[in-house]
């Protein structure tokens, strides 16, 4: 295996920050919210009528990824605009949607 591949996560405060990445992906809501974050920044009361939950539980998910620095908020008069904080993030979720939404194509 090439040095740079098996130093990758060597450092334990990096490994810990890919669990707990993967770890907030993991939950569905909190996915679907990043999918929808995607196409633009959106409100939490446009993500309450897209997916169907309460104000709350999705500010309280909203607040998760923004204290794991995976999104930003904008203000703009009196709503809060959130977005998907750095393109790493994005091309990640690109990934995901790759191996697990484009299931045609491989069969």
């Amino acid at each position: 295996m090439p040095e740079k591949k098996k130093d990758l996560f060597s450092n334990e405060e990096h490994l810990d920050n890919a669990i707990q990445c993967l770890k907030v992906l993991a939950h569905p809501l909190r996915l679907k919210i990043l999918v929808l974050l995607m196409e633009g920044p959106t409100n939490v009361s446009a993500l309450e009528e897209i997916l169907g939950s309460s104000q709350s539980n999705i500010s309280q998910h909203l607040a998760i990824m923004r204290y794991r620095g995976m999104l930003k908020q904008d203000k703009k008069g009196n709503e809060v605009y959130y977005s998907i904080k750095n393109q790493r993030l994005r091309q990640m979720l690109m990934s995901i949607a790759g191996l697990f939404c484009e299931q045609e194509a491989d069969q």
